[in-house]
């Protein structure tokens, strides 16, 4: 094997990973709520994602898949949640900054004892320092 192909393949690797990358960072808080049963909110799982896939479709890009990027759990029956991390999306385009496209995934107990997922669309982009908090406001209804 060519060894300077190989050493100038893995710089320009490095290089391109690090140097067109675009990292943000999320704070989120929101509210589930269960109108048939306000208890059922405890043990919800709350994911955030960052999407590498079509929005909205069933279909997952088999090489980017979606990133999970934190998750949390409701243990109050307010339902009340705080969530934060951070992503980084490939700058495909040189100057052009790609930023992450955030959603939530919710695992609840309010329609089935086993679970069920959510998903919350559309996705946001409000990154540190605000606090992404529509969903204080505007809570996540978990019932069918």
């Amino acid at each position: 094997m060519n060894f300077k192909a190989v050493l100038i393949f893995s710089l320009f690797a490095v290089f391109f990973d690090t140097a067109f990358a675009n990292t943000e960072c999320v704070w989120a808080t929101g509210k589930v709520i269960c109108q048939k049963n306000q208890t059922l909110v405890l043990n919800t799982i709350v994911e955030l994602f960052d999407l590498d896939s079509p929005q909205g479709m069933n279909l997952k890009n088999p090489l980017d898949p979606d990133d999970k990027v934190a998750f949390t759990q409701v243990d109050e029956e307010d339902g009340i949640f705080q969530i934060e991390g951070c992503a980084s999306d490939q700058d495909w385009i040189p100057g052009i900054k790609n930023q992450p496209e955030m959603y939530f995934r919710v695992f609840h107990f309010c329609n089935k004892p086993n679970g069920e997922y959510k998903y919350i669309w559309p996705i946001f982009r409000v990154f540190v320092p605000t606090t992404y908090d529509k969903h204080i406001e505007d809570p996540i209804i978990l019932d069918d």
